[in-house]
């Protein structure tokens, strides 16, 4: 049984309604986006970012988690790292020390 009058004199606004918990509307995609991998291949899809045009240059088609048969012999991995990150860039910045 529920009371419709309160004896509080500040009424029923302290307490807590229960109510289920409602999600926002989702977000529609609506800028189409072209996005090209690090081979040259593209594709373009919808997305809520209004940047037209990404360039990967890690994705599905170099990355050695997806294609473990080309880095089996860990040679290229090695290589990718003296030329990328923190440790490529200080390989060439101190390179004519020896």
């Amino acid at each position: 049984q529920t009371r419709t009058v309160s004896s509080s004199p500040y009424g029923r606004t302290h307490v807590w309604k229960r109510r289920a918990p409602t999600l926002p509307n989702p977000v529609v995609p609506k800028f189409p986006q072209r996005v090209i991998r690090s081979d040259g291949t593209s594709f373009t899809h919808w997305t809520t970012s209004p940047r037209s045009l990404i360039r990967l240059t890690r994705d599905t088609t170099n990355n050695p988690m997806w294609n473990t048969g080309v880095w089996s012999d860990d040679r290229g991995i090695e290589e990718e790292g003296a030329t990328t990150g923190r440790l490529g860039r200080f390989n060439r910045r101190f390179e004519e020390l020896g």
